[in-house]
């Protein structure tokens, strides 16, 4: 890359031209300094800038200005009182003053000055705030995040007004400069864990960062799980929340979902309802909430393992009604149940991501020419559709999206060893899963945390049932970190 600074103006500016590819939105504009035999030049990209304040807060006072200084003082005198930008910054370094022309600063470059003033006239396309579309609730707040890192953290310090909350931007990735900001409570945060997130932060070496997902894959690329270890929402109350008991959030430029860590497991089961609706009904929700995740992880599992090994264990009625139904279609119970679930998978995708038109027309297709005449062709039993719509419709329940997919995979999982092993397989594979759920860390913190290691103030305040607010907010909840091992080198040492 050109960056050569030396020379004349001219020189200098189409050295800065080649640089960025001579590209056709990068506008310039030559000027001279009133009072001062001095020529200058502007240089800004036009998609990313205020032309406005462009032209009322440089260009009129470059024009206006009549008062004659020495050359030596000639960029603090233009700094402090002739233009009239908020920030502005002396820069002599090649690839910074490229970096702020990138980030929509107007430079300002000067005839036998190799000094460059870069002055912020950036000026984003940005959408204005909607409703949260990742966790939606009867009550409470209806804003949520948008693309705008600035934006998100103004929504968190509007909640939070105090001067103990600490924001901290960097910029990541080598070609999309992506500033990602990290925004705790000073006198909260656990300092072990915010300093892990900065260390993992610090180390990371991607070209391109264009999402919070990046973030989140990189800082927990090292735990082969299928279960989210950093909890990921759009909505700013939800953030605030997780700050106030002292976690780290991470709001990522150009994507609506900020970060939170560390997460563990219980959270994914927590919605904003559960604190903006006053009812006593609404304390037990959750524990319903995690209810129905083990059902819906189940239940399939179950239905297969019964009908293919054990059936002598079914009730005689229930027995005889599965027995009819099942001879009367020409596929094992397993491969049935497999492609109802496939089949309820794939038209959830299509859900999700097709126009709302096509949406209506899927589901209808999905739910109705499907269901009954699958039935009727005798491909299907009447009981998979029941087994399989319950595990659904339980799936759905829990508030994080992102633990539905977990959901999908296990419960899938699930079928073939119910399949293959029966009640057998089952029981081992859920005794894997509870040792691989003990053994994962979020940050240092136990994934089932306070469940295990146990706490009991935090398993009585807020995690199966929640207690009145004011309790809650007694205390803050403490982080059960995992005690680090000694190195056996410093015991040789010792001795």
């Amino acid at each position: 890359m050109n960056t050569n600074q030396t020379g004349t103006l001219e020189e200098r500016v189409s050295a800065l031209l080649t640089s960025c590819g001579n590209s056709s939105d990068l506008k310039i504009r030559y000027l001279h300094v009133a009072g001062h035999d001095l020529q200058a030049c502007l240089l800004y990209i036009e998609n990313i800038v205020d032309t406005t304040s462009i032209q009322e807060h440089i260009i009129e006072p470059f024009m206006q200005n009549r008062t004659c200084v020495d050359k030596e003082r000639l960029l603090p005198f233009l700094i402090q009182q002739v233009i009239q930008v908020t920030n502005i910054e002396t820069i002599t370094d090649p690839d910074t003053i490229i970096a702020k022309l990138m980030e929509g600063a107007t430079l300002i470059l000067f005839e036998d000055r190799q000094d460059v003033l870069a002055a912020d006239t950036s000026k984003w396309e940005e959408r204005s705030p909607s409703s949260p579309k990742g966790q939606r609730t009867v009550q409470g707040p209806d804003v949520g995040f948008t693309e705008s890192r600035s934006g998100n953290v103004g929504m968190i310090r509007k909640y939070i007004k105090n001067p103990s909350l600490k924001v901290e931007t960097e910029t990541y990735g080598h070609i999309t400069q992506t500033s990602v900001s990290l925004v705790y409570l000073d006198h909260v945060v656990d300092r072990d864990i915010l300093k892990a997130i900065k260390q993992k932060l610090t180390d990371i070496s991607l070209e391109s960062v264009i999402g919070s997902n990046y973030i989140s894959e990189y800082l927990t690329k090292e735990s082969k799980t299928l279960f989210p270890l950093i909890l990921d929402t759009d909505r700013p109350d939800v953030a605030v929340a997780e700050v106030l008991e002292g976690r780290v959030c991470i709001v990522v430029d150009g994507s609506p979902y900020a970060l939170i860590a560390p997460a563990v497991f219980i959270q994914f089961f927590q919605s904003a309802d559960d604190y903006s609706i006053q009812s006593e009904a609404t304390k037990y929700v959750r524990s319903l909430r995690f209810i129905f995740f083990w059902v819906a992880l189940y239940i399939p599992a179950l239905y297969v393992a019964f009908t293919t090994f054990h059936k002598g264990l079914l009730p005689v009625n229930l027995l005889v009604g599965f027995t009819a139904q099942q001879e009367l279609v020409p596929f094992p119970t397993a491969f049935e149940v497999l492609a109802v679930v496939m089949l309820t998978d794939a038209i959830f995708e299509g859900t999700t991501r097709l126009p709302q038109a096509v949406i209506i027309t899927l589901s209808l297709f999905g739910a109705i020419v499907f269901g009954q005449a699958s039935v009727e062709a005798q491909l299907v039993q009447p009981i998979t559709l029941v087994i399989v719509s319950v595990s659904f419709i339980y799936s759905s329940l829990v508030p994080i999206a992102i633990m539905n997919y977990s959901v999908r995979i296990l419960k899938i999982s699930l079928i073939l060893i119910g399949a293959l092993l029966g009640l057998y397989g089952l029981a081992l594979f859920t005794l894997l899963l509870l040792v691989h759920l003990c053994y994962l860390r979020s940050f240092t913190v136990p994934y089932l945390s306070p469940i295990t290691p146990f706490a009991r103030r935090d398993m009585a305040k807020d995690v199966f049932v929640r207690n009145p607010i004011p309790e809650i907010n007694q205390s803050i909840p403490l982080f059960h970190k995992e005690e680090p091992m000694e190195d056996p080198s410093n015991k040789e040492n010792e001795s």
